[in-house]
């Protein structure tokens, strides 16, 4: 298991790792990520080196996608905030990204439970699933460096209650039915509550609990990582899947949506590791892909409840994820931000050379703060 005396030799290890061939990193980060405990502090079963070695190559890009450079992967079909944790977001034109917080206003607040001190996730359908009727929308545009402005939550009757109110927490508390607080950062330690859906589509009444943002700068509402991509040809290939489903954005609630015409099959699992250009400003790097949970699968306005979404995703499309060891449903990319500036829809994307320093620095920094968190 990857105690936090196991980090510090990890550390010590990264630029060696990180100067040895792709291929190198990617199986060192899936070996360390076999013998890692998963974030509810469960320990997961060890994988042998041979099996973790098949499951790395086959997560691994191929040999033309590593080697591109500067490669046009399409353009910015569209561009999603969320300005309230586990709320309905809004899509915009144009966006300002910042180095430590992705989105600028994207996860700004966050709703915690005074009872338990955990942050209110739809993560926990039975207790906070409401939420994603619930639509949140800032009265000015948000900026890079500053406080957040001010938020209206619409709730689903028509109410719309503002994070300015003198009286907002009693207001969001007497519509949830449990005692909350509106904020604009996490606890220290944050966490939430989740239930894992059963391979026959019910809820178990067992929960687990997972830190946030252990992929993030400490301080974000952000469950996983800054920023989330998901490709048009990865919906396209899942409705190819499953016709009744209806796989549309808010169940995957991405940043950014890259409008691939052409593509087929699951293609940002191949960004692994690579710096993506989004116009002439931003570059990202694809760290992880992005495993999915019971929230894809939840009714929110007119979509209805179902299993199905998910497991779909599970039969068709199961990548290692290292941190826990094991391969999971995934629909979709985490990235990091190397450098900000502006995007807008209709900018072009372009795959760039693979940053394995960064990438590796991304992992180790994400044993850590997971590590610390138990």
């Amino acid at each position: 298991m990857v105690a936090i005396t196991s980090y510090v030799r990890l550390r010590s290890e990264r630029r060696r790792v990180a100067t040895s061939s792709p291929g190198s990193v990617d199986t060192w980060i899936g070996n360390v990520g076999s013998s890692a405990r998963d974030f509810t502090g469960r320990t997961i079963r060890t994988l042998s080196a041979r099996r973790v070695d098949a499951v790395v190559r086959r997560a691994l890009p191929s040999p033309a996608v590593a080697q591109s450079d500067g490669t046009i992967l399409g353009d910015v079909g569209s561009l999603w905030r969320y300005p309230v944790k586990s709320m309905r977001g809004e899509e915009v034109a144009r966006v300002e990204i910042g180095p430590d917080v992705g989105i600028v206003g994207d996860r700004a607040y966050g709703l915690v439970d005074v009872a338990t001190g955990k942050v209110a996730s739809a993560k926990h359908p039975r207790k906070w699933g409401g939420l994603l009727n619930w639509r949140a929308d800032f009265d000015a545009a948000p900026a890079h460096g500053s406080a957040p402005p001010a938020v209206r939550i619409t709730l689903p009757d028509g109410t719309v209650v503002r994070s300015d109110d003198a009286n907002v927490d009693a207001a969001l508390s007497r519509a949830l039915g449990y005692e909350v607080r509106l904020a604009t950062s996490p606890p220290r330690q944050a966490s939430i509550e989740e239930s894992t859906l059963r391979a026959d589509g019910t809820l178990p009444d067992e929960l687990g609990v997972a830190p946030l943002a252990v992929g993030a700068p400490a301080g974000t509402f952000f469950d996983f990582a800054p920023v989330h991509l998901l490709t048009s040809a990865t919906l396209a290939r899942l409705e190819t899947l499953h016709p009744a489903g209806r796989f549309a954005l808010p169940r995957f609630r991405p940043n950014v949506v890259v409008r691939c015409d052409g593509a087929d099959g699951f293609v940002e699992n191949d960004w692994v590791g690579h710096e993506l250009a989004l116009g002439d400003e931003v570059r990202l790097c694809v760290t992880f892909t992005c495993p999915r949970c019971v929230m894809t699968t939840l009714p929110q306005q007119d979509l209805p409840s179902d299993p199905a979404i998910l497991q779909t995703a599970a039969r068709h499309n199961r990548v290692l994820f290292p941190l826990l060891g094991k391969a999971m449903p995934t629909v979709g990319v985490y990235a990091t931000v190397v450098r900000g500036g502006r995007v807008q829809a209709g900018d072009r994307v372009r795959l760039l050379g693979r940053n394995t320093l960064r990438r590796t620095a991304s992992f180790l920094r994400a044993i850590k703060r997971a590590a610390v968190r138990r």
